[in-house]
């Protein structure tokens, strides 16, 4: 086997462009927890912590983790309908419903929480 073995297999490196996205949910929740931190510490280190924030290096990874979070779910999303065996009238429910459903409760969750958040 050559080292380069992985490079042959496209299933195989998306299948680690995937696992990877992990790294980056775990820079979010760091940083999730500093804030925590921050906002219990008072006006001036909340202050820092949105200095940190607006740092584009900072910007620029949140970018990038968003779109992580987004392929992780579309994965997972694609993925849900071989789990749930879902027979209706004898018959098996195809995978697009499933999906579809999953996607309009993420828009929804997502939309009451961008909605509270601004209130």
């Amino acid at each position: 086997m050559t080292p380069s073995w992985w490079q042959k297999l496209g299933f195989y490196r998306f299948y680690m462009l995937r696992e990877g996205t992990s790294v980056l949910a775990v820079w979010f929740s760091i940083v999730l927890l500093y804030g925590v931190f921050a906002l219990k510490g008072g006006a001036d280190n909340w202050a820092n912590f949105v200095g940190f924030l607006q740092n584009p290096l900072v910007l620029l990874i949140h970018v990038v983790a968003l779109l992580a979070a987004i392929l992780h779910t579309k994965t997972w999303f694609d993925l849900a309908p071989k789990a749930a065996n879902i027979v209706i009238n004898s018959k098996r429910m195809g995978p697009m419903p499933i999906v579809i459903g999953l996607w309009a409760v993420t828009l929804v969750v997502s939309v009451i929480i961008l909605a509270v958040a601004l209130m």
